[in-house]
Parts: structure tokens; sequence; C-alpha cells
């Protein structure tokens, strides 16, 4: 709580306990000066609901309050359980008492509040449920308590520390990873995720069915009157480095919900994936695979931010790619000219550069000029809409 809305709510309960102060003394010479039974009736009836709130004043509200939320960790979309469990040493009689678990702004809930009539019971719990959770981090401060007397001369309000955290992780949705092989095959170039190598040609065979056209050796194949395929050395699938573009746009959480899914997809049959994040602290998790490797993924895209400090393309400079050969799998919601000149000098160094360009709305004439020239110059670009299952199919490049 701000110190000046602190400082005003003491003054006002001081006010308000000078206010009670003086009407009691009020009554008291009422009754004094007039005299008879009507009067003194007055006085005495008005004495409890100022003794009240005179007591109340100098109650501490001694509560301490326990939340309890498991699991810790939720998926996007899932509801969230709290406990809240209040208790006191001095039962001290209460009217009544509203209970406010204060919620993260991140959640984007409505206030949650409950009314208890508690009297002198020293231990009660308040359970409510968070619907459709939001990702991110999100933490919960404090538990917020009010009271005050009958006729409402005076308010009590009192905060009580209850820090706790819980973590949401992003949606996901599946894609057919099958496809995503034929993203290199098309216009006759090979995919580095091929298990031949065109560059590593070892010998030629007798030609089988299901070898592809251009594995066709058309010389030998002359020479000895038969159909021969060239035989190439196996070599391990390329990784994936998964580059978010942070800077703020209406479809962030879109670019988040990709990321993810095409995390998931890629570790989940078998490959290696890793991930980039722009803002003020850049994020690199290299390439690997496994579970670890997916929740650690999961867990840095579930506390990311917008941050528009560090652009897509100033990441392309991060000495830390230095030697590291990946497919890389840009995800944004805007093309831009530096950001293919960069990821231009990124193919240069024998990587894959594929952008994955998600919008909620149509293209404009300087974005569709932006992707040809990204696709002349060899560069791969998929348009992604709103169904993320063939995001890996129709890629268009050179």
């Amino acid at each position: 709580m701000p110190r000046g809305l602190s400082k005003w709510i003491k003054i006002k309960r001081f006010i308000s306990f000078a206010g009670i102060l003086i009407l009691l003394a009020a009554a008291f010479a009422y009754a004094m000066f007039q005299g008879g039974f009507v009067s003194w009736f007055l006085f005495y009836s008005f004495l409890p609901f100022a003794l009240y709130p005179i007591l109340l004043f100098y109650y501490p509200v001694n509560f301490t309050a326990e939340r309890t939320i498991s699991p810790r960790t939720y998926n996007a979309g899932d509801d969230i359980e709290v406990n809240v469990t209040l208790t006191r040493r001095f039962p001290f009689p209460l009217l009544f008492l509203v209970v406010e678990d204060v919620i993260p702004g991140s959640l984007k809930q409505k206030e949650i509040k409950q009314m208890f009539f508690p009297g002198f019971k020293k231990k009660f719990k308040m359970t409510y449920t968070i619907g459709n959770a939001s990702r991110g981090e999100h933490i919960f401060q404090n538990v917020r308590l009010k009271t005050g007397d009958a006729l409402g001369l005076l308010e009590k309000e009192k905060r009580i520390p209850c820090k706790q955290a819980i973590l949401v992780y992003p949606p996901h949705e599946a894609i057919f990873y099958r496809s995503i092989r034929n993203m290199f095959d098309q216009g006759g170039i090979v995919s580095p995720l091929s298990s031949h190598d065109p560059s590593l040609v070892a010998g030629i065979r007798e030609y089988e069915p299901g070898d592809r056209f251009s594995w066709i050796d058309w010389k030998a194949s002359a020479r000895v009157n038969e159909m021969m395929t060239k035989e190439f050395d196996t070599r391990e699938s390329d990784d994936f480095l998964i580059v978010l573009d942070t800077m703020p746009t209406e479809t962030f959480e879109v670019l988040v919900k990709f990321a993810a899914s095409a995390a998931r997809t890629v570790i989940k049959n078998g490959e290696k994936a890793g991930i980039l994040l722009g803002g003020k602290e850049s994020l690199f998790i290299p390439p690997s695979s496994g579970a670890d490797q997916l929740q650690a993924i999961f867990y840095h895209l579930a506390k990311v931010s917008e941050d528009g400090s560090q652009s897509v393309e100033n990441l392309f400079e991060d000495p830390r790619f230095s030697g590291q050969s990946a497919v890389y799998m840009i995800v944004t919601s805007k093309l831009t000219k530096q950001m293919i000149d960069g990821a231009e000098r990124l193919r240069g160094k024998k990587n894959r550069v594929i952008f994955f360009l998600i919008k909620g709305e149509g293209w404009s004439i300087e974005e569709t000029e932006l992707i040809a020239a990204a696709v002349r110059k060899g560069l791969i670009v998929q348009p992604v809409e709103h169904d993320f299952q063939m995001a890996f199919a129709g890629v268009k490049q050179a």
C-alpha cells in the first residue's frame, strides 16, 4: 500500500475515534443537564454502540494468514483453487470481517472478497477458484481484512503479508511434425534434417523403389545402362533454435503460444531445441533434447514479457551464436529489412533460417514486398494464422 494512502487511513481512523468520543460526551452531557427517563435511556442505549468501536480501535486485528495453492504450476486456461486460512490468538468479538485476497494484476481477475461473521471464532477458511488462468508468473502479496462496528462509526483495515508465487505455462497446440522436412525439400533444396547429406556422397548403388529422383547418378546410369542411385553418408539432425521477438505487439501472447508449440513438437519428436529471448536481460538456452529441456523452455516462456529494448536483428549479433549450427526459427509478427539482412548473414554461416510470421490481420503491400525480398534471398517465410497444425508445411522459399 502506498505510504500516503496508509497515512490517510490512519488519520481517518483517529478522526472517527475522536468523533465517537465527542458523541458519547454529548449524549452524557444531554442526560446530565436534561435529566429524566428519556434522556438517560437514550444515553444508555447509545453506550454499547459507542463502547464497541472504542474497544475495536485498540484491538490489533492480530490475524495470521496462510494461503494454500497446490500445485504451484499450471497450464494456461486451468482453474486454480486457492485456500486462505485465517487464525488469531485473542478472540475479540467481531461483528463482521471482509476478507480480500489481493489478486495479482497479471492474472486479470476481478476482486475476490468474502464476508464472515466470526464472533469469537479463532480460525476460519476462505476458498475460491480462479478460472481460466493466464500465462505468467503470478505473485500473491497479501491478504486484506476489513471490519467495523454496527453503525459504521469506525472502520478498521489491515493487510497481512502472505507472499506466494505460482507459474502458469503458456498454451500450446499440436503441430504436424513430419511436414517440417518438406520445408527444405521444396524447389530441390535438400533438408538439413534429412538423414542423407548431398555433400557427402559415399558411392553408388542400383536404384530402389522409394529413392528420390534427385539422387539418380545419370552418368553412372548411362555407363552401365541401368538406373544407379547415389549413396550418402548419414549425419545427425540439425539443432533447432527458436528466436522469440519480444517487441511490444497485440499478438504477443500468440507468439509465445507458437514458440511453446514449436518447442514441444520438436523435442517430442526426438530432436534438439533451444530458445533465445530478447529484452534487457536476453536469455539463451542452447539446443538440447529431453523432458528437462522442454520444461526449462516452458518455464522461461511462462515468465517472458514484452520488452522493446532489443529487437530481433540485434539478437543476430549475439556472440553466443558463433559456431552455432542450427535451424533458426524466428517467431515474429513483423518482418523488417534489418531482420532479413541479419538472417541472410546467419544463413551465410551454413545455417537455415525460417521466419514464422504471425499476424491477426491481412498483409499490407509493404509486408508482401518484404516477404518477396526474403524469398528472393533464399530465406524461408511461413505466414501463420490461427491454426498452427500445418505451420511446418507450405513454406514459401526461393
